[in-house]
């Protein structure tokens, strides 16, 4: 049967088909809702379903019904043949009549390798969000280990109990364990060196990313098990919070504590694993970072705080918490320093290999200026230590 078909602009309404045997009209029903998109699974297209309401003007036979067949037998094209350029024109519209932003747009992700925006279809299926909610940003690493092999052949419930970083102070929170007993018990203890409790650290934090983080969107980096993240989100001040963590089993958590408390509003986080010394964001991007009870975990400091350097819009925070080295009464902060320099280089263990590296005021500051930070504000309560710094 040979077909011959015009080429024009269709009607949402209906398409029509002419036929040298028969002549038939399918009317054609698009709905009005579009289609969810969902970041980082393939799409198909499907060919338009002929509805009941077919006429016919032969008074129906075996011609129409051929016809029929052939209009409603159409293959589905695999997303993978279809015009990707087309695909993302379409999903642009779409989030655009919508007027909701994708998360990927939303929370400003990049590429962990190359720092790009993930802008198109084709390089958001490289990072798309997973099966269990959050998106894996981590910069693969394929190089076989021993580690990784016992991992691989593990079964499911085991894998998590071996760690993907063989540094102590970032494998012991990559624990379930850990993550598991994190807001059960663990954080109480901090009290006993200073810390003044959730709601002041929550408030410190606010206050010192100031009014120019408000309605932008910032990161909780390191965020453990969601305790700030939740706090943040709560307090409605922000376009959207990026709960970021190294630890898979911590983001989990995290991810968990918020679904279940129900004054959290979900459409305000992200929750990304990624390594605080590769941020997944483009220069220039983030509206604040938040590091509370972090940094004396971070293997490399000074790329850590390199990074979020590079990631913060001019004149925003980097605000945080730590545990400061133990000073001696009778010592001047210039003796303390001296003391805690010698304890930590004659000690076996390098920091960033030990796992876990407390600081001095003086320290911090200067580690914090090196990269380029102004305007560096230290508070010291006991052994806790609060930092707001600024990018100028």
């Amino acid at each position: 049967m040979t077909t011959t078909t015009t080429t024009k602009k269709m009607s949402p309404r209906s398409v029509s088909s002419s036929s040298s045997s028969s002549s038939f009209s399918v009317a054609v029903k698009f709905s009005s809702r579009a289609r969810p998109h969902v970041p980082g699974k393939k799409s198909l297209r499907h060919a338009p379903k002929a509805s009941s309401d077919t006429n016919t003007t032969d008074g129906g036979g075996d011609d129409d019904k051929s016809g029929e067949e052939d209009a409603t037998m159409n293959t589905t094209i695999p997303a993978e043949f279809t015009d990707s350029k087309e695909e993302e024109a379409t999903t642009t519209n779409n989030n655009i009549n919508a007027g909701v932003k994708s998360p990927y747009e939303k929370y400003r992700l990049a590429s962990p390798i190359t720092f790009e925006r993930l802008e198109t279809e084709k390089d958001r299926r490289k990072y798309p969000m997973n099966e269990d909610g959050y998106f894996d940003l981590v910069a693969k690493n394929d190089v076989p280990s021993l580690d990784k092999l016992i991992r691989d052949v593990s079964p499911e419930p085991f894998k998590r109990l071996i760690p993907t970083s063989n540094l102590p102070g970032e494998a012991l929170f990559e624990s379930p364990l850990v993550s598991f007993a994190y807001e059960r018990g663990w954080r109480d203890n901090f009290k006993r060196s200073g810390f003044p409790g959730v709601e002041v650290e929550k408030e410190n934090a606010m206050e010192a990313l100031g009014e120019d983080a408000v309605g932008d969107v910032i990161i909780d980096c390191s965020c453990g098990s969601g305790l700030f993240t939740r706090e943040f989100a709560r307090s409605g001040k922000y376009d959207g919070i990026v709960a970021l963590d190294f630890s898979e089993s911590m983001i989990k958590e995290a991810m968990e504590r918020a679904q279940k408390d129900t004054s959290v509003p979900a459409d305000k986080i992200a929750f990304v694993r990624a390594d605080v010394g590769r941020l997944p964001f483009a220069n220039d991007s983030i509206g604040g970072v938040s590091a509370s009870a972090a940094i004396h975990c971070w293997p490399d400091v000074q790329s850590a705080c390199a990074e979020i350097f590079r990631v913060l819009k001019p004149g925003r925070i980097f605000t945080g918490t730590t545990f400061a080295t133990p000073n001696v009464p009778f010592l001047d902060d210039d003796q303390n320093r001296l003391l805690s320099t010698l304890s930590r280089d004659l000690s076996t263990s390098r920091p960033g290999t030990n796992g876990l590296r407390f600081w001095n005021s003086a320290d911090l500051r200067d580690q914090l200026q090196s990269i380029g930070f102004s305007d560096v504000t230290i508070l010291r309560e006991k052994d806790y230590l609060f930092w707001k710094a600024r990018k100028p």
